[in-house]
């Protein structure tokens, strides 16, 4: 393997790593129910890699800093071309300049199309378990509409007679749809994205298609966006390299609207990006898909790894290997424990950092835990060692 995902990096120590998930704040502090932050503590909460850039990557935003002007940036036609052909080549999605919306991350992105594309006082309809999309919609003034889907041991689908209700009424305009799903890994299948388009498209819902994690496939397993199956009409995609190359930091997102009357409301809009972010863009789109190959490679071992041991390890626990992704959702339920004690278990003795379901899927998702597996493998280790220790 040409890259080294096992290095491990300090993101704890090191000047200039600035981590959330690695931070000493009061909040990671109650995750692990002490006043203060264990050294030894493990972090797979959150949707952030452990893997350095790829070089490519680190080489180009080297040169934006050696130019030694961070001023005022517009992107250039290489930027658009470069993403391009990404959406060409891997999926063999033809996107025009005029066709690219550019954002300041993802959760903006979903912000602004909300905004910009439904009414205050219109209903939003997430598929539940979800992730947390509440403050996004509630925040602009429109209502958070939960549609719980079937859960099959693991395996979710969608509550059709539910989700039909939901596209029924008519204040609810729009639903947010990830390809894969987060948190349950699924990957939509084309007569899943059929039946829903047409029950959006009856009902004049727009499908709001959140796509950050597109890029992660597992094991070859085909992931195709929803409008290289039923058209581009209703729908605006949101890519993300923040995800994808582990660039979440530099906040970059491109929409990707192919519906004309869509993307007249929506605008282009007038965000700058950092000259930083423009540089890792076009690094990443032009240079990086070997990058991003061996690492969908590897982050199939520690998929594999996770979901074996705690099937077999931990009795009552189940999870379901993802279609895509890198995020597992462990079900605790059967294990017999409340969601204080998996609290104090986890995070207070194993000192492992996972974020419950609490959000995700009301009523019962605290005793689920979200496992983001983007750690060398021997820090994976490590931790399901300590998670089948503690839950004995």
């Amino acid at each position: 393997m040409k890259y080294n995902f096992d290095e491990i990096i300090d993101r704890v120590h090191s000047q200039g790593s600035y981590s959330t998930k690695w931070s000493s704040s009061p909040y990671m502090a109650g995750m692990f129910k002490s006043d203060t932050v264990p050294e030894d503590r493990l972090c797979f909460f959150v949707a952030d890699m452990d893997f350095k850039c790829a070089p490519e990557i680190i080489e180009a935003t080297k040169r934006v800093a050696e130019h030694g002007i961070f001023g005022y940036s517009t992107a250039p036609k290489e930027y658009f071309d470069a993403v391009i052909r990404w959406m060409k080549e891997r999926y063999s999605i033809d996107v025009t300049e005029e066709q690219i919306h550019c954002a300041q991350g993802a959760h903006h992105a979903v912000v602004e199309a909300v905004e910009r594309l439904t009414k205050p006082g219109d209903g939003v309809i997430v598929p539940l378990p979800t992730y947390y999309y509440r403050g996004d919609i509630n925040g602009v003034g429109r209502y958070y509409v939960g549609c719980q889907m079937k859960n099959d041991n693991g395996y979710y689908t969608f509550d059709w007679d539910a989700f039909e209700a939901a596209c029924k009424e008519t204040q609810n305009t729009m639903v947010i749809l990830m390809q894969p799903h987060n948190p349950t890994g699924r990957v939509w299948t084309e007569d899943e994205i059929r039946r829903i388009a047409d029950i959006c498209r009856k009902n004049n819902v727009i499908m709001l298609c959140d796509d950050v994690h597109i890029d992660f496939k597992r094991h070859g397993k085909d992931i195709i966006p929803f409008m290289n199956v039923v058209g581009p009409e209703g729908i605006v995609m949101i890519t993300g390299l923040g995800k994808t190359f582990n660039l979440a930091g530099l906040s970059l997102t491109n929409v990707i609207i192919k519906d004309e009357a869509l993307m007249k409301k929506m605008g282009r809009g007038n965000t700058m990006l950092s000259p930083f972010s423009i540089a890792a863009c076009i690094a990443a789109y032009n240079e990086c898909g070997d990058w991003v190959d061996q690492l969908n490679a590897y982050l199939d071992e520690n998929i594999d790894y996770v979901v074996e041991r705690v099937n077999k390890e931990i009795p009552g626990a189940k999870v379901h290997a993802p279609e895509g992704s890198y995020i597992l959702w462990i079900d605790f339920t059967d294990c017999g424990y409340t969601a204080e004690e998996l609290d104090a278990r986890i995070g207070g003795k194993a000192h492992i950092g996972l974020s419950d379901g609490a959000g995700m899927e009301p009523p019962k998702g605290t005793i689920f835990r979200r496992f983001c597996v983007t750690s060398p493998r021997s820090v994976v280790i490590e931790a399901v060692d300590r998670l089948v220790e503690c839950m004995k």
